[in-house]
């Protein structure tokens, strides 16, 4: 059956900590060479899914193929063996997956509002890249239009939430007096946009905001009311910040342990509160070591979008219906679609039957004129049509059972590779 080269491949916040995950974080210009690196080890086709709690690739692969090895980095496995983080899922499996991904369903704050965008954003990256074709694409496309109705029919959709906004909330909650915060915001992508959109509702003194790049920072600033900042200014706002979100897509740690150590004197009453939210991290573990600082990374925001997903929950079954029919509707595509080369060789025999007959009789039509041949033509043309209806009717109603499929083609004689025209004519002659 078709639809079981839908293959799915990957690892998230429910099956790898944050230190597996970052190994395996991928930024745009990253992503042509992976897509290669997948067709290389067979996919056909294949979109690559990066964010913050996931990486993920989605391939049509014919059996067998080494898609899971794309996940496979020198020292984690021992004679092929797969590492414990990575999940494969292939088919109906893999389909739903998708679904449930791009719905929020799958998040690790259930029902987030950035990844329907980011799956959307890594899906025209791969077709940019000439890496899908027509069964990924109609796998996301009815996983986008499930996703939006989720959006726009259920409770999920009501309240705009992502990890961005349960760091806020986390951080006005650890800092009561949030309002005569100095807030500092590293990045200047996505995440650290709605970070900065966000903050207008919780009151603080100041924003800072410094990017590698000083015209972006200025442009952030300028939408939030804050100051822009060049990256060699950091050590200076990270001396004046007392929350600080880093959300850069830095490949190695930019706010280390050595930089902030000379502040501790200064800072002894004063508390660091830094919210790493990139992946791979841009804080140093070991900056946890020093007492004044209060680091909170993506893993420690677990218990919090816990609590967070009770709350949300009683609109659940609301979306997975909308799933469901999507879902529904994806796969009654897939099984007209794995019918249609049956029906067309039915047709294309068919025809060919039909002409060979035609061969035959035309030297015993030679009386007729070229009028009364083309109605000859015309009637056999007719009579093959109303023939193929029934057995077209029933290949398609047929779709998606696999077996029902395979008794119709064998008894149409499909399963050969010539049609049967040979030998025909001789019982048609006497």
């Amino acid at each position: 059956m078709p639809l079981r080269q839908l293959l799915v491949a990957g690892l998230n916040h429910r099956t790898a900590p944050l230190a597996v995950r970052e190994r395996f974080a991928y930024d745009a210009n990253q992503v042509p060479n992976a897509l290669a690196e997948l067709r290389a080890l067979g996919a056909e086709h294949a979109v690559l899914v990066s964010t913050c709690n996931r990486t993920e690739v989605y391939c049509w692969a014919p059996e067998p193929c080494r898609v899971e090895r794309f996940f496979v980095r020198d020292g984690d496995v021992d004679h092929g063996r797969l590492p414990d983080y990575v999940y494969v899922r292939r088919g109906h499996g893999a389909a739903e997956h998708l679904f449930r991904v791009v719905a929020g369903l799958d998040s690790q704050v259930l029902g987030e509002s950035e990844i329907l965008g980011q799956v959307k954003k890594a899906w025209a990256a791969a077709r940019g890249e000439g890496a899908t074709g027509a069964h990924l694409d109609a796998a996301f496309q009815h996983a986008v239009i499930a996703g939006k109705r989720v959006r726009t029919e259920t409770d999920l959709g009501k309240q705009v939430v992502s990890i961005g906004s349960l760091a806020l909330r986390q951080a006005a909650e650890l800092k009561p007096d949030f309002a005569d915060a100095v807030v500092l915001v590293l990045g200047t992508g996505e995440m650290a946009t709605r970070i900065v959109k966000e903050l207008k509702e919780y009151p603080h003194r100041s924003l800072l905001i410094v990017s590698h790049t000083l015209q972006y920072a200025e442009a952030l600033a300028a939408e939030g009311g804050g100051a822009p900042l060049a990256i060699g200014q950091m050590g200076e706002a990270l001396a004046e910040a007392d929350v600080v979100f880093t959300v850069t897509a830095a490949p190695h740690p930019i706010v280390e342990k050595q930089a902030l150590a000379p502040l501790e004197e200064r800072r002894s009453d004063r508390p660091l509160y830094i919210f790493d939210l990139g992946v791979p991290r841009n804080t140093e573990p070991e900056v946890r070591d020093l007492p004044f600082v209060r680091l909170c990374d993506l893993d420690d925001l677990k218990a919090l979008s816990e609590s967070h997903r009770q709350s949300r929950e009683l609109a659940v079954p609301a979306a997975e219906r909308i799933i469901a029919e999507e879902l529904g509707s994806f796969l009654d595509w897939c099984a007209r679609r794995g019918v249609a080369p049956l029906i067309s060789q039915l047709r294309g025999r068919a025809d060919l039957i039909r002409k060979h007959q035609l061969d035959w009789a035309r030297p015993r039509l030679q009386g007729l004129s070229a009028e009364q041949q083309a109605v000859v033509d015309e009637l056999t043309r007719r009579l093959v049509k109303h023939l193929m209806h029934f057995p077209i009717s029933e290949l398609r109603s047929a779709a998606g059972e696999e077996d029902a499929v395979a008794v119709v083609a064998r008894m149409l004689g499909l399963d050969r590779d010539e049609p049967p025209v040979h030998g025909v004519d001789e019982g048609d002659s006497h």
